[in-house]
């Protein structure tokens, strides 16, 4: 059994224990491997120079996937994705990989690395709190689950991630979802506008429906503006739309997020390590 970075040959090995690792997880995830190749390279931007994978002969059995951005003002490295295929638990696989990456991580000048877990599974939360994770924030995820009509009227248009002002949003949201990250990705950006101002913007994949960044500008709120994006970003979305990570102490959010047909389905912690 050895340890090793991922190599742009492991991607089909990697497509393949990914699915198999998250089987039997509370939130299953099977993508395509179009799905799970943006994902990797357009959502998460992972760096292979901090990502590490397991393995057992030629079979991988594991793997932790890392991105890297300043967050927070902090050089942040973030793992989107740690799985160990179910044969392989117990086997302090995880803590081998990390093991393996930190000295790599410290290489690369960062300062810690953040997760998320769903609170749900302990024996993961356990695991982080060995290698010496600490919890942060407590999130809420929602999914729509009825269907959502607006009869507001208002202009949204196509715009691009320059457009977008961050500063409408009332909470930082979490490392995947934060203005340094998403100005370095490939997410459809629709804007609403009041006489040619912008009040207001999504930012989402419509490929899956899931939405990163939804805000209002403080000035403009009670009209209906949030409504009138959900519309459009439903409308463009191949998949019900969800949303993630969002704080659970951003209870007006919550409020406007249930009467627009999403439910609170998932909890997830953040967690950190310094490194």
């Amino acid at each position: 059994m050895n340890v090793r970075l991922i190599s742009e040959g492991d991607f089909e090995k990697l497509f393949d224990t990914f699915k198999a690792a998250f089987t039997d997880n509370e939130v299953r995830f099977q993508p395509s491997s179009q799905d799970f190749s943006y994902r990797l390279h357009k959502k998460l931007l992972f760096n292979r120079d901090i990502s590490a994978a397991f393995f057992d002969g030629d079979q991988m059995t594991g793997f932790i996937l890392h991105s890297s951005n300043l967050y927070q003002g902090i050089p942040t490295a973030y793992n989107g994705g740690t799985g160990v295929l179910p044969g392989f638990r117990n086997q302090k696989t995880a803590e081998s990989m990390y093991e393996f990456l930190i000295p790599k991580i410290q290489q690369k000048f960062l300062a810690r690395i953040l997760l998320e877990v769903v609170e749900n599974n302990q024996k993961a939360i356990s695991l982080y709190e060995k290698i010496g994770f600490n919890f942060k924030r407590r999130f809420h995820c929602y999914k729509m689950t009825e269907a959502f009509e607006s009869h507001v009227k208002f202009d949204i248009i196509e715009g691009s991630i320059t457009d977008v002002n961050f500063n409408f949003n009332d909470f930082e949201p979490s490392f995947i979802d934060s203005s340094e990250h998403l100005k370095r990705g490939y997410e459809k950006v629709l804007l609403a506008k009041e006489e040619n101002e912008t009040v207001g913007y999504v930012i989402f994949q419509p490929h899956i429906g899931r939405i990163s960044q939804l805000a209002v500008d403080r000035m403009h709120r009670q009209k209906g503006i949030g409504e009138a994006l959900l519309m459009q970003t439903q409308k463009q979305s191949e998949k019900r739309l969800t949303i993630m990570n969002i704080p659970e102490d951003e209870v007006g959010f919550d409020v406007f997020l249930k009467r627009c047909g999403f439910q609170n389905q998932v909890n997830q912690y953040e967690m950190e390590l310094i490194i």
